[in-house]
C-alpha cells in the first residue's frame, strides 16, 4: 500500500529515507516548512533559514534521485497530512511536542538510527542505577561500540582527558580560517523570506552555512584536517579574536541529520590512526559526540519535557536581563560573547556555559527563561539539546540530575582562559566596590545563598572552604554590591 514518508527539517538523511522502507514509484515524501513550529520561540533567523534551505536542498537531492515529493509552504504538518489521506511513517521525532502533535494525527513512527544507544535501552541501563553519571555512561557506551577500545581496556589506558584539555589560547594565537559556502539560489530566495518574519532573533548577514550534505561532508573534513589536532587542548579556551577557535561547528548539521555521529567519530579516530591528531583532542571529541550529545537526549527523553520545566531546584527566580537580546552590556565577556551569538547564532560550549550561563546560574535566573533564550539564540539549539544542557547542566535547576555540582565561576575563571577582561570596567580579582567583577561578586554571594542547603556539603564542598576566608565585613560587602548589580541591571546601566 502506498504511504506518505513525512521527513521533518532535522531528519534530512537517505538513511532515514530508507529505514521507513521508502519505495521511490509508489509512496509520497511529505516535507512541509511548518510556519506554526517557527513562531513557538523567537528563533534567530539564520537558524530558519539554515533549516528551511537544507529541507529545499534535500527534497531537490530526493527528486534526483527520484522520489516523488509534496513540498509544502505556509502551512502546516497537520493539513498536509489530512490533505495526502494516506498511511503515514516517519522516523521518531526528537523532539517531544512534536511527536505529540504526529501522534493525534495517527503517525506511525520508525526508531531514528542515529543513536548509538535506544531510548528503550538508555531506560533498562537507568533502571540499575540511583543516578545517572555521563562518566558511567561513555564508558558503557565505548565498550559496547568498541570506539577507541583496545579490548576492554580504552585505548591509552585513559578514559578521558579532560585535565589536559584546559589550556588557554597562547598570546600569539591567530584565528584559522573557517569554510564558508556562499549562498546559491535556493538559499537567497529562503533567505528573502525569513527577512519578512517578524519576531525573530538576529539577522541574515553574511550566511554562509553548510545547507547539504556536500558541504558538511567539506566542513567535516576541513575540521579533521586543520583543526582537530588542536582542539582537545584548547577546547574550554575563550578569545575576543576568534569566537571558533578550533571546534568543529559540525553541531548544526549534526542535528539536521545532514551528517550522522557514527560517520564523523570514524573520521577523527582514523586521523588518530593515521596520526594526524592526538588521541587527547580525538577522544574529547567522541566524548562530545558519542558522551554528551547522546546522553543529554536520554536524560531529556528518560525524565519528560514537561518534568524538565518544573525543575527549580535552587529556586531562581530573576528575570533574564535584556542586554541578553541586544548585547548591550558594561562586562566585556558578555557584551562580547552574545553579540557574536545574535550576529552568527553560535558559541562554543565554554561561552556557553561559564560566560552566558553561568551569569545566570549566579544572578539567579528563572531557568526556563535562560533556556528559551538559548533555545531561541542557536543554530542547534532543539528541545532536546536546550532543555538538560540548560535547565540541568548550566543552572542545576535538576537537585543534580545531570551534573555533580552548579558549573559556578567567579570572573578569575573567565581572567584564566580568555582575554576578555583586558580593557574591561571591571576587576576580575575584586569582589566588592565599583570596580569588582559581576561574575566575582555575584559568585560569593551565589555561595551564602546556599550556605544552607545541601549545596554546601557536597557538591560545592571545596568551594565553600575558600568561603570560610571571607569575613562578616566581606560578607555585608558583597551583598551590598549584589544589590547595586540588580539596581544596575534595573535601570539598563550594567
Amino acid at each position: 500500500m502506498a504511504k506518505t514518508v513525512l521527513i521533518l527539517g532535522d531528519q534530512l538523511s537517505f538513511d532515514y529515507i530508507s529505514s521507513l522502507g521508502t519505495n521511490p514509484t509508489e509512496d509520497t515524501v511529505l516535507m512541509v516548512e511548518d510556519w506554526s513550529l517557527v513562531e513557538r520561540k523567537p528563533y534567530h533567523r539564520k537558524k530558519i533559514a539554515l533549516i528551511w534551505s537544507a529541507m529545499r536542498h534535500f527534497r531537490d537531492a530526493l527528486e534526483t534521485r527520484g522520489y516523488t515529493v509534496v513540498y509544502r509552504t505556509n502551512t502546516s504538518i497537520i493539513s498536509c497530512i489530512a490533505e495526502l489521506r494516506q498511511p503515514t511513517v516517519c522516523v521518531e521525532p526528537r523532539e517531544q511536542d512534536i511527536r505529540v502533535l504526529l501522534v493525534a494525527q495517527g503517525v506511525t513512527f520508525k526508531p531514528d538510527p542515529y543513536w548509538f544507544v535506544s531510548p528503550s535501552a538508555f531506560s533498562e541501563w537507568m533502571s540499575t542505577r540511583k543516578q545517572p553519571r555521563l562518566e558511567q555512561y561513555y564508558r558503557m557506551v565505548r565498550m559496547q561500540t568498541g570506539i577507541l577500545m583496545d579490548g576492554e581496556k580504552p585505548v591509552g589506558d585513559v578514559w578521558n582527558f579532560d585535565k589536559e584539555n584546559r589550556k588557554p589560547f597562547p598570546k600569539n594565537h591567530q584565528a584559522i580560517l573557517q569554510p564558508c559556502f556562499a549562498p546559491d539560489e535556493t538559499t537567497l530566495d529562503v533567505l528573502a523570506i525569513v527577512a519578512t518574519i517578524p519576531n525573530l532573533t538576529g539577522d541574515l548577514d553574511n550566511f554562509t552555512e553548510a545547507v547539504t550534505r556536500d558541504a558538511a561532508l567539506e566542513r567535516l573534513r576541513w575540521f579533521v584536517d586543520y583543526a582537530l589536532a588542536d582542539f582537545g587542548r584548547y577546547e574550554d579556551a575563550m578569545s575576543s579574536r576568534d569566537m571558533y577557535g578550533f571546534h568543529s561547528i559540525l553541531s548544526p548539521a549534526l542535528n539536521l541529520s545532514l551528517l550522522s555521529p557514527e560517520e564523523c567519530i570514524d573520521a577523527a579516530v582514523e586521523a588518530y590512526a593515521a596520526n594526524m591528531a592526538p588521541l587527547a583532542s580525538v577522544e574529547a571529541f567522541v566524548r562530545q559526540i558519542l558522551g554528551w550529545r547522546e546522553y543529554m537526549f536520554h536524560l531529556y527523553e528518560w525524565l519528560g519535557s514537561e518534568s524538565w520545566n518544573e525543575q527549580n531546584a535552587l529556586g531562581a527566580t530573576e528575570p533574564l536581563p535584556d542586554f541578553y537580546w541586544t548585547g548591550k552590556t558594561t562586562m566585556n565577556c558578555l557584551s562580547i560573547t552574545i553579540t557574536d551569538t545574535l550576529r552568527s547564532g553560535y558559541a562554543h560550549h565554554i561561552i556557553r556555559l561559564m560566560v552566558q550561563g553561568n551569569f545566570a546560574l549566579l544572578l539567579g535566573v528563572n531557568p526556563t527563561e535562560i533556556r528559551d533564550w538559548f533555545w531561541a539564540a542557536f543554530l542547534d539549539a532543539y528541545d532536546w539539546v536546550v532543555t538538560p544542557n540548560v535547565i540541568g547542566m548550566s543552572q542545576a535547576a535538576d537537585n543534580g540530575l545531570t551534573a555533580t555540582k552548579p558549573y559556578a565561576a567567579s570572573g578569575a575563571y573567565i581572567s584564566r582562559m580568555s582575554d576578555y577582561c583586558k580593557g574591561c570596567t571591571y576587576q576580575p580579582k575584586e569582589f566588592a566596590g565599583d570596580k569588582a567583577c559581576p561574575f566575582t561578586t555575584l559568585y560569593w554571594d551565589f555561595l551564602i545563598r546556599h550556605e544552607n542547603t545541601s549545596l554546601a556539603k557536597t557538591r560545592l564542598s571545596t568551594n565553600y572552604l575558600a568561603l570560610r576566608g571571607k569575613t562578616p565585613t566581606d560578607r555585608a560587602a558583597i551583598v551590598e554590591r549584589r544589590d547595586m548589580l540588580k539596581h544596575l541591571l534595573q535601570t539598563h546601566q550594567l
